[in-house]
């Protein structure tokens, strides 16, 4: 089971060391679980591929929340630069 909820957490609390931790330990697993065939349903793979999509989504999210943030900064940036040269 992907650690959605604890990746997220960790991402949040700008502890990207724990967050790469926990997707690695998973990674691990799933090595693991394909090196290994079982007789298992694929409900379980479609389960763990839903969760994956859900963290790709927060992850697109942040990404673009950091872009647009930088953005701002920039814009911000050139604002008080045009503004000093007018001075």
């Amino acid at each position: 089971m992907l650690p959605t909820a604890a990746i997220r957490e960790a991402m949040e609390a700008d502890q990207l060391d724990v967050a790469m931790e926990l997707i690695a330990h998973h990674e691990r697993d799933v090595r693991a679980a394909l090196a290994a065939p079982s007789t298992a349903d694929r409900s379980a793979w479609l389960g763990l591929l839903a969760e994956q999509n859900a963290l790709l989504a927060h992850l697109k999210f942040a990404r673009a929340q950091a872009a647009e943030a930088l953005q701002r900064l920039k814009s911000n940036h050139d604002s008080v630069r045009a503004y000093r040269e007018t001075r």
